[in-house]
């Protein structure tokens, strides 16, 4: 789930020690003037501009793979091993923060809060039947469920 991370980060690196320096080279020797400002622009963008674009493109591809697996889940307690699991911490946390602009300890306390308020009561889950008593030895039936 996470090696895009590690792709997009080997793009940057190589993007820095090949295309940036070609570029550099380019616009001192090569250009002509018309092409001055797209080459300072790219020149300047690649080290510094690269992650504000790939940055959320990443983030939404770890919602998407995020939002899958907790659709997944056919019941609240697999839903609720899902949403307490380490990766999708990281990744929901991320997003809370990122979505409403708070700090990640905010975000990570609001997570936590959530947690718990979702967490397993003695009540049973709404919707669920409950299985019925067997009664052991009932005349009619070996499995048999009367009362």
């Amino acid at each position: 789930m996470f090696r895009y991370g590690a792709v997009a980060a080997v793009v940057w690196v190589i993007g820095l020690v090949t295309a940036v320096p070609l570029a550099v080279y380019y616009l001192l020797f090569h250009a002509p003037r018309e092409q001055y400002a797209l080459l300072i622009t790219f020149i300047i963008a690649w080290p510094f501009g690269y992650w504000s674009v790939v940055g959320p493109i990443l983030l939404l591809l770890k919602l998407r793979f995020v939002y899958r697996g907790l659709q997944q889940a056919t019941s609240a307690d697999e839903f609720r091993r899902k949403l307490s699991s380490g990766e999708t911490e990281e990744v929901i946390i991320d997003w809370i923060a990122h979505e409403y602009r708070i700090p990640k300890c905010l975000a990570r306390r609001a997570y936590r809060y959530i947690l718990r308020r979702i967490a397993p009561s003695g009540r049973p889950e709404p919707g669920a039947v409950e299985q019925p008593h067997l009664i052991p030895g009932c005349p009619s039936h070996s499995d048999c469920a009367c009362e």
